[in-house]
């Protein structure tokens, strides 16, 4: 399909992928509209299954109006731990087809496949297969020249699906799109674009990019690069960036978890104030707790979004020391706070937990 010096971006994409690992790992749930998300009364959906979908429940909705929307349905809390362990295998079975991959969350990455030449087709097929063989779990895979198509790709067919683009192709499928669907354009610059006139990606390719440079700044430029189909942005790897953290030593042992959970928060604040600082996100927040004889733990969680929000940050490190740290009389003699993978600010995401 290609030649060996062609460029070929893979993107996976889990189908619905909290509310089927809840489907999977209870058989009850299965066929069943499951909402996995924020429970409390400011909760958002993270993640609604496919059966959930007719009633009009979608990602980032509140959770009070899925709750009106569709009363019969199964809604749970987020578990992460099991979709990290599930996330990693995912991400292994892409790392035996290539080393170059970028994971945006627990549940979609970006990879290279340029190396595989003229089986780079059936290299992106042996991924969804064996993804869904090792997992249980169905997947979306997009094929093309870069990350943009490639993710449109994936984007196209779901669920389940399959779907190149092909560098003779690219005009042909963005054209008739509404220009919503270029990877990056929200409610509100959609709705500004329409006001210009510009309701589809041909629209959106015709455009002066100088009027567009106005309206948008230099985002304009990249909105015109993405309307021809164009996006030389690399994958970033899978390099563990530094950290920020923050730790104290005590000089008589804290044994009371309120008091300990009281440091724990005023560490995370710190910490989150610190990447705010730096124009920094986080994707993984971990917990440090030295016991009396100096045993000393370490619990983290990566994030399915890069997030520099205080609450957020707040909350995940609240959870390990809750359910993942052993507090007992013995006390504590160190307790550290820290944040990793950090990239900058033009990766945020929405936060739903």
């Amino acid at each position: 399909m290609s030649g060996e010096n062609e460029r070929w971006i893979g993107h996976l994409d889990m189908d619905a992928f909290f509310a089927s690992v809840e489907q999977l790992d209870e058989p009850a749930y299965r066929g069943k509209p499951v909402i996995v998300g924020g429970l409390g009364p400011r909760g958002v959906v993270a993640t609604a299954s496919y059966e959930a979908r007719p009633y009009g429940v979608h990602s980032a909705m509140p959770m009070a109006l899925a709750h009106r929307r569709c009363p019969e349905g199964i809604f749970l809390p987020g578990r992460f731990e099991r979709y990290y362990e599930v996330s990693e295998r995912v991400r292994a079975v892409i790392l035996r087809a290539t080393p170059v991959i970028e994971t945006i969350s627990l549940d979609e990455a970006f990879f290279d496949l340029s190396h595989h030449g003229d089986a780079v087709e059936l290299a992106a097929r042996e991924i969804k297969r064996s993804v869904e063989a090792e997992t249980g779990l169905t997947c979306s895979v997009g094929l093309a020249p870069n990350r943009f198509l490639a993710k449109l790709a994936s984007e196209l067919n779901k669920p389940n699906g399959f779907r190149v683009i092909e560098p003779t192709a690219v005009r042909e499928i963005l054209d008739p799109l509404p220009v919503g669907r270029i990877w990056g354009v929200g409610e509100v610059t959609e709705k500004r674009l329409r006001s210009l006139g510009l309701l589809r990606v041909v629209d959106l390719r015709q455009a002066d990019v100088e009027l567009l440079v106005r309206e948008f700044g230099s985002y304009g430029e990249r909105l015109f690069e993405l309307a021809h189909g164009r996006d030389d942005t690399s994958l970033a790897g899978e390099a563990e960036s530094r950290s920020i953290s923050r730790e104290t030593t005590y000089a008589v042992d804290l044994v009371s978890t309120d008091e300990i959970q009281n440091e724990v928060q005023r560490m995370a604040r710190i910490v989150a104030a610190s990447l705010e600082e730096e124009s920094l996100l986080c994707r993984t927040v971990r917990v440090k707790i030295r016991y009396p004889d100096f045993r000393t733990v370490t619990r983290q969680v990566r994030l399915g979004v890069a997030v520099d929000s205080v609450s957020v940050i707040e909350a995940v490190a609240v959870h390990l020391l809750r359910h993942r740290v052993d507090l007992d009389e013995r006390g504590v003699r160190l307790i550290g706070v820290g944040v990793g993978n950090l990239v900058g600010t033009t990766a945020r995401q929405l936060p739903l937990f």
